[in-house]
């Protein structure tokens, strides 16, 4: 795996997200597939017409699994200097005719526990977040790549004010309209590195195939797991967050 960390590193701090090309050879991906595919004591979605969307807590199932997970830390260690740990994972597959998802940032929007009380979304669990998605199809316009903007700046509560305050965390009309977003165009083994606070949408797949990725979000390793307690609490929240939003 080669990168240039540095100029990584100028690109993140400039828009909050930046491209590896080529970091995955094909032949890894295809193995990654395989062991996907036959992963156990995962979390599977599928949508109404029973197409599999979705698989979480997958990233220690298995070799390749694993390999993946400890070369994209590697890479944020050598980009950002910092250690970090994995917050979250899923796998996402859009068929042909699968929808998009609505402009949004990650983890702003409030969630209610069971005792009625009022959580900050990820910001529960830390205060930086950074998303690794990982190409297993060509992403294209067709199928319905990424569409990534640079990222906003601000707190919790500033950020949330861009927010329709649904208990999702999608964005305005009014702020989606004045955004400009990039189509993140990726080969398989392309890896995209970006900041949470990155608006970010998608569209419907209108290709013949499925768009299959990865999509891990990291936090600082210094305050610990937050792994097992993140998906304890999602899954006893009592708001509209806990609706699938597709990748």
């Amino acid at each position: 795996m080669k990168f240039n960390s540095l100029n990584y590193r100028d690109q993140y701090d400039k828009n909050g997200y930046f491209i590896c090309r080529k970091i995955f050879e094909r032949k890894f991906i295809n193995k990654l597939i395989e062991e996907i595919n036959n992963s156990k004591n995962t979390v599977k979605y599928f949508d109404k017409l029973n197409n599999l969307r979705r698989i979480e807590k997958l990233y220690n199932k298995g070799n390749q699994l694993n390999e993946l997970n400890k070369k994209i830390l590697d890479l944020l260690k050598e980009v950002f200097n910092k250690d970090f740990i994995i917050f979250k994972d899923k796998f996402n597959a859009k068929p042909p005719g699968g929808e998009g998802f609505f402009a949004h940032y990650d983890g702003i929007f409030h969630f209610v526990n069971p005792k009625n009380e009022k959580k900050k979304g990820w910001y529960e669990y830390g205060d930086l977040f950074i998303n690794a998605l990982v190409a297993l199809d060509e992403c294209t316009k067709e199928n319905g790549a990424l569409e990534l903007a640079k990222y906003h700046k601000g707190t919790f509560d500033q950020l949330l004010e861009n927010t329709k305050k649904n208990g999702t965390p999608a964005l305005t009309n009014e702020v989606e309209k004045d955004t400009t977003f990039d189509l993140i165009n990726l080969d398989i083994g392309d890896v995209v590195i970006f900041s949470n606070t990155c608006p970010h949408r998608s569209k419907k797949n209108d290709s013949s195939k499925s768009r299959r990725i990865l999509y891990y979000t990291y936090s600082l390793a210094e305050n610990g797991s937050k792994y097992e307690i993140y998906f304890e609490d999602k899954a006893k929240s009592k708001n509209i967050s806990k609706v699938l939003i597709e990748k």
